[in-house]
């Protein structure tokens, strides 16, 4: 065991007596235990830490958070956009039936032409357009030839059956210069071959008997308009006429 140093211990009694702990010069010395449990310079350092420790220092309160900025106001455009109406949610579907609808609706509207409905007048109009239209005009207003629309060749021939034959033989089935036609007509019967356009050339070697009757039907009830029933009986040879 090892031996505690007198001065050491006289230290330790006067620091002991000093704190009023007893162990002064005339307090009773420490026992042997005492003395030699103790390790070397404990007893000495353990007084000085204790009297010159200082209370642990309050920690510093935190700084309280910045208030957040506020925030910044939208650009006027998009204010704008916010406060403009929204579209229902139910016009959406109406929206995007409306081309659906716009079809059907003009589909109601179109009236399919006699041309359209009638065989025999879509075969006429096709050979109208291809061999007729280029003297007597697209919708028969005239031309180099003469107008058929608007009645004018129902006034020219108010029998079918002279209709078909002027566009079978042409001006040669009366001779260039002479009439033809209903001589009755308003204003006196055209003149074979006085047109810009000279002479009505003859189809009957061109186009059949039933071409010829479809493009005088065609002529007579769409560019004219009118509605000639006996043409469309039996193999659609004229058998009565109107007048106009």
């Amino acid at each position: 065991m090892t031996e505690v140093p007198e001065h050491l211990l006289r230290r330790s009694r006067e620091r002991r007596a000093a704190l009023g702990l007893g162990g002064g010069e005339g307090g009773p010395p420490p026992s042997e235990g005492e003395s030699a449990a103790a390790p070397e310079g404990a007893s000495a350092a353990a007084p000085v830490r204790a009297e010159g420790a200082a209370a642990p220092a309050a920690p510093t309160p935190a700084a309280p958070p910045a208030p957040p900025e506020p925030p910044k106001p939208p650009p006027p455009y998009v204010a704008a956009a916010m406060a403009r109406p929204k579209v229902p949610k139910w016009a959406i579907p109406v929206l995007a039936a409306l081309p659906l609808w716009a079809l059907v609706y003009a589909g109601s509207l179109y009236i399919p032409s006699a041309a359209d409905a009638d065989p025999v007048l879509k075969t006429g109009e096709g050979i109208y357009l291809q061999q007729c239209s280029g003297c007597h005009g697209g919708a028969g207003g005239g031309g180099q030839g003469r107008p058929l629309a608007n009645g004018q060749v129902l006034l020219t021939f108010p029998n079918p059956q002279d209709h078909i034959a002027w566009v079978t033989g042409g001006s040669a089935s009366v001779g260039v210069g002479n009439p033809y036609g209903d001589p009755k007509r308003p204003g006196g019967q055209h003149v074979a071959g006085e047109t810009a356009g000279g002479q009505m050339p003859a189809f009957g070697g061109t186009l059949s008997a039933d071409q010829i009757v479809a493009v005088v039907r065609y002529e007579r009830e769409v560019l004219s308009g009118e509605v000639n029933d006996a043409l469309a009986e039996g193999n659609g040879q004229p058998t009565t006429g109107k007048g106009g």
